[in-house]
């Protein structure tokens, strides 16, 4: 293993532990896995959304599925103003 120094600012790294936390690993483990995702390009089938929160991987799905999402968006407008 390498050693790594980062200069962020204060906010990023609360929210970097945080996430960290709630993931239940440590935060070089979140930022080793974001840059084993990079190194990897995102070419998983689908396997890259499958840490993120619910919202944020139907989010990352809209882009492939472009249909479905203006479905679901239809949806959410109907329920916001009905």
């Amino acid at each position: 293993m390498s050693k790594l120094t980062l200069h962020v600012p204060a906010e990023l790294v609360s929210a970097a532990k945080s996430e960290a936390a709630a993931r239940k690993v440590s935060v070089s483990k979140l930022v080793s896995d974001f840059f084993a995702s990079l190194a990897a390009g995102q070419e998983s089938s689908g396997a890259e959304t499958d840490n993120l929160a619910p919202r944020t991987r139907r989010l990352a799905k809209c882009i492939s599925g472009v249909d479905a999402c203006e479905a679901d968006y239809i949806d959410y407008l109907e329920r916001k103003h009905s």
